[in-house]
């Protein structure tokens, strides 16, 4: 097991740009080991948990994003599939129609009626109107968008109202633009639409975009992060449920990138405790890497009318990173000075890949 360097971050990310220098001369780049141990406080940003803060264990480094500060996110590898905001409570439909322009009063009045865009344990039939919450990738919500133009319908999307602003209803249309993108949007009851051509940038796993403000940046490099702390779509079995899974919203997710290959297994402390875990118990794991969600939820307890939520403290998580350094990672709480959406974490390294 390395030896343990405490090193503690508090709401700014620390940056190793001020430690690393090249000269003309250097022969090759330095290359800067990953930290053996940290302590974090995730700046979620309240009670009201705004942000999704995207976390890098090898740099101990985080990046805070408001949640609500995009609205669509476009795949950059050789598929061509496009995300809805699942951090909002965003929710989307398929109109049957592919002219953007013939969707409208008609449509609207249909998914208000049937309440299928509420993102509600009500709305039984909730989970076909979102992405994946496990691996999104896997199954959006909107269809991969065909090489044939005429096969790409026009969705409506709610843009969520969970724990953020309720925004109005749009309609969307996307397209392939040759390695690219290009999408069509308006207000759901508009009679003209906007269109933007939106290019896969391959250092990243998805090119985010905002309605108000274009292409925007979200999630770091593709590399360059591990486990997401958020609030988002998750679900759970439910028989009388479209499917038989119901979909609901969920403060305090953790998701690792799964999209870059990170892996996670859970450990019981009844079966080898913390303290005790290192190099050679790595081997006997199963690392998850299709599985955003293998801590999601499971990393706290309780809540609800009857009670109030906990760490639990009977597990704990090794992640393997984009780099495959092994690290264990425990949570320690929930709040900060009392106040929900500042979590911490620590965590040690056990392989150096």
């Amino acid at each position: 097991m390395k030896k343990n360097h405490f090193f503690r971050l508090g709401l700014v990310a620390f940056s190793f740009g001020a430690l690393v220098s090249c000269s003309d001369d250097d022969p090759d780049p330095v290359v800067i080991p990953p930290n053996e141990s940290g302590f974090l406080e995730v700046d979620g940003g309240g009670a009201t948990y705004p942000n999704t803060v995207y976390i890098n264990l090898r740099a101990t480094e985080q990046t805070p994003v408001a949640r609500d500060s995009w609205d669509l996110a476009f795949a950059t590898g050789s598929e061509f599939k496009v995300l809805i905001n699942g951090t909002t409570g965003a929710m989307a439909s398929a109109t049957g129609k592919t002219d953007i322009n013939e969707v409208g009063a008609g449509e609207i009045a249909d998914v208000e009626a049937s309440g299928e865009l509420v993102l509600s344990f009500t709305n039984l039939e909730g989970i076909l109107h979102v992405d994946d919450p496990s691996n999104p990738l896997s199954k959006p919500v909107i269809e991969a968008i065909s090489a044939t133009e005429a096969e790409n319908e026009v969705y409506l999307l709610s843009r969520g109202a969970s724990g953020v602003d309720a925004k109005a209803l749009k309609k969307i249309r996307i397209i392939r633009n040759g390695e690219g993108y290009t999408l069509q949007h308006a207000n759901a009851d508009a009679t003209t639409f906007t269109s933007v051509d939106i290019a896969k940038d391959t250092d990243f796993n998805l090119v985010y975009f905002s309605f108000e403000d274009g292409i925007v940046s979200v999630e770091p490099e593709k590399d360059q992060w591990d486990l997401a702390w958020t609030a988002g779509t998750s679900s759970t079995p439910y028989p009388q449920a479209a499917n038989g899974i119901l979909a609901y919203f969920f403060q305090d997710l953790v998701y690792h990138n799964t999209t870059s290959n990170v892996g996670v297994a859970e450990v019981l402390e009844a079966d080898l405790a913390y303290a005790d875990f290192a190099e050679e118990d790595v081997m006997g794991l199963s690392f998850n890497t299709s599985d955003r969600l293998t801590i999601g939820s499971n990393w706290r307890g309780g809540g609800g009318p009857n009670s109030s939520p906990e760490v639990k403290t009977d597990r704990y998580y090794i992640v393997k990173d984009t780099e495959s350094n092994v690290y264990k990672v425990r949570f320690l709480s929930l709040t900060k000075d009392g106040e929900r959406g500042k979590p911490s974490f620590e965590y040690e390294l056990v392989v150096e890949g």
